[in-house]
């Protein structure tokens, strides 16, 4: 393990380093520097307001801002606007707005639910988009379709990706001598939750979303990927596995974690495990990047000693999968009046590395760079988290790669049209719910799960082609 940079004060705060950016963007000719495509500089004559949907966090915002300085340049009379959504909440807003001929412009969602909307073909192609924006630019491990490729056809337009990964406080890691994170397997990290929970007066060992909600679904299906199972098969028309020997053991080692965890952890979602964290109510997680922002501002002696690492081996797959949103930008075709000029936007601020260095920026380290240039742009590690978290960046931004997984592409061994609909149902927290709350036995749980993926399956076989 490299051996972290300590010692090192920021030059300038988070919030500080933020305020500065948006200064700069505000006006400045970002698009200097770079070429853009001839067919992006096309003037558009169209008014009114792009509507930009996008999740909870800054980074819409600075891609939203991009697509302005566009327009500015070559579609006066447009203004693009973003409008943020809850997790959830976007595919019946969606079809809610569909139903009404008023759906959004353009939108930014996590993974699994835009792999089901361009399996509903719902979305406009955006190949003439990839071309220009470059084929060969993604970073080493990763692919065009984990972002959203159907029959042939590229859907959506990368963002970022965004991992979770093992959160850890090393200062009390070290004072237990609980030993390196990074070569923990699952055993270890039940034993260092144990430890930590018996030697540290208010303070649990891990804590983990329980609750019916999306988080869950996420910590999960890290466990169970790890372990080797999934939900669906890819290669056999996506027939439901749920019911399997990898799910029961993922099941028993979250149950053998939870009194280790915060009394309140079966309703916890993810602002709660964030909160546990940046207090300094427990001392491990799977987590994203937001913990690192947070704390920087509220709890600097917690970001100080936070670190993240590849999760931790199972002990007989090796695997230390983690939940990764491939992230992009989509296009809904329908009753769209402005498909062109999307296309037009989000090739001038995918073209330009200052802006897309000022998207991962606004969120360090939660939205990964997806293209070579800009991980590797000089500008990059101006921001101050790169003096004392370098470690942990690279291992968000680069080391996570080789164990990505998700709901909606599992193992990494394809996309599933079914995500959405499985995503907004929570059938993974519920499944866990069914053992810590419940106290169903793991293999009646893993029963039921498999049953409601089963009726999912069979409600939604269009999306399937009609297999059976």
């Amino acid at each position: 393990m490299q051996k972290k940079s300590e010692g090192i004060k920021p030059a300038i705060t988070r919030r500080q380093f933020l305020s500065d950016i948006a200064v700069l963007g505000a006006g400045a000719a970002t698009g200097a520097g770079f070429t853009l495509p001839a067919w992006a500089q096309t003037k558009s004559t169209k008014t009114g307001t792009v509507r930009v949907w996008g999740e909870p966090g800054p980074y819409g915002g600075v891609a939203v801002d991009a697509m302005n300085e566009w327009a500015k340049q070559f579609a006066p009379d447009l203004t693009f606007k973003l409008e943020t959504l809850s997790w959830d909440g976007v595919y019946v807003k969606l079809m809610t707005d569909l139903a009404a001929k008023n759906p959004a412009h353009c939108i930014s969602v996590e993974s699994p639910i835009a792999y089901q909307l361009m399996a509903e073909q719902l979305l406009e192609p955006l190949d003439d988009v990839v071309q220009k924006v470059g084929k060969n630019r993604l970073v080493d491990g990763v692919k065009w379709e984990y972002w959203g490729a159907w029959q042939g056809k590229q859907y959506v337009l990368p963002a970022h990706h965004q991992p979770h990964l093992l959160v850890v406080r090393m200062d009390v890691v070290k004072e237990l001598g609980l030993g390196d994170p990074d070569k923990w397997d699952w055993n270890d990290l039940r034993n260092a939750a144990k430890t930590i929970s018996e030697k540290k007066k208010d303070m649990a060992g891990i804590s983990l979303a329980l609750g019916r909600n999306l988080c869950t679904d996420y910590h999960f299906a890290a466990l169970l990927h790890s372990a080797g199972g999934s939900m669906f098969d890819p290669a056999n028309k996506f027939q439901v596995v749920f019911d399997s020997p990898e799910t029961v053991e993922a099941l028993e080692y979250v149950k053998s974690l939870q009194p280790y965890m915060p009394k309140g952890a079966v309703s916890y979602s993810f602002l709660e495990v964030v909160d546990s964290i940046v207090t300094g109510r427990a001392a491990i997680s799977f987590y994203w990047g937001r913990p690192y922002g947070r704390a920087a501002e509220e709890n600097k002696p917690v970001f100080a000693n936070l670190e993240s690492f590849n999760h931790a081996r199972h002990p007989k797959t090796g695997r230390r999968s983690n939940w990764n949103d491939f992230q992009g930008w989509c296009i809904p075709r329908s009753n769209n009046a402005y498909i062109e000029e999307v296309k037009a936007a989000l090739a001038y601020y995918q073209t330009s590395p200052e802006w897309l260095v000022r998207y991962c920026h606004s969120l360090m380290p939660n939205v990964s760079p997806v293209y070579k240039d800009v991980l590797n742009d000089p500008r990059m590690q101006t921001h101050p988290f790169f003096q004392t978290k370098k470690d942990t960046i690279m291992n968000y931004y680069v080391n996570s790669l080789p164990h990505s997984s998700s709901t909606g592409n599992e193992l990494l061994k394809g996309i599933s049209p079914l995500a959405g609909i499985v995503h907004g149902r929570s059938i993974l927290a519920q499944t866990v719910q069914k053992v810590v709350v419940d106290g169903w036995k793991s293999a009646d749980a893993a029963k039921w799960g498999a049953k409601e993926l089963e009726q999912i399956r069979k409600d939604n076989l269009r999306l399937l082609g009609g297999a059976v």
